[in-house]
């Protein structure tokens, strides 16, 4: 299974120092689920997932052009209870559950031309800062899957999902709770969307078995 995502921290952490603009930022996720189908109409998914999010920042900071780009990588896993609409011409799925992340690692991504001193330059070094990050992030996930019957040997089935999720908890570690430049403290959140595609073998009775 393999997912492109559009991934954004909700409130930036530039550690008392300036903050830039927003950048697009996209990453990837891979790994393997398992769904088990009560009935036709109700199921349970369970995935274990390599996933990178972070942040890419760009634009003026203290006079001078900087980039900067905070990378992390989590070993996810969301539990979902998956409901079928039965309303649309083509039957798809809905899912919803919680999603706990382990963080592996986080890197920091740092240039910046001209402009004035930073308050806080030590901080904003290119580097491994996984220790400024909580261990375990925790999320609310949602879904909507189609599943395309291939016909193949033994029920093979393509997966086509938009799925999303929002951390519910401050990313980052006590001590790196800081205060910006304007002497206010935002928590900063997970966030991400992303279109995902995968193979599913059947091992289940009902679902898909008759589309």
């Amino acid at each position: 299974m393999q997912e492109l995502t559009g991934s954004l921290t909700i409130n930036q952490n530039a550690y008392g120092n300036p903050e830039m603009a927003y950048a697009p930022t996209v990453g990837l996720t891979g790994g393997m689920e398992t769904s088990y189908f009560y009935d036709n109409k109700t199921a349970f998914n369970g995935s274990i997932l390599y996933t990178k999010l972070g942040q890419n920042y760009s634009g003026v900071q203290a006079g001078g052009h900087a980039k900067r780009g905070i990378k992390l990588t989590y070993l996810e896993v969301p539990l979902m209870v998956m409901k079928q609409i039965t309303v649309m011409r083509f039957p798809a799925w809905i899912a919803l559950g919680p999603d706990v992340m382990v963080l592996l690692n986080a890197n920091q991504l740092y240039s910046r031309e001209g402009g004035n001193a930073l308050q806080n330059p030590e901080w904003m070094a290119s580097g491994i800062i996984t220790d400024r990050f909580k261990r375990v992030d925790f999320a609310i996930n949602a879904s909507v899957s189609q599943f395309v019957d291939l016909k193949w040997y033994r029920k093979t089935i393509l997966l086509l999902t938009l799925n999303t999720a929002i951390g519910v908890t401050d990313i980052n570690n006590h001590e790196w709770q800081i205060p910006n430049s304007h002497g206010v403290y935002g928590r900063s959140y997970n966030f991400y969307m992303g279109f995902k595609v995968g193979l599913m073998f059947e091992a289940m009775r009902f679902g898909v078995a008759d589309w």
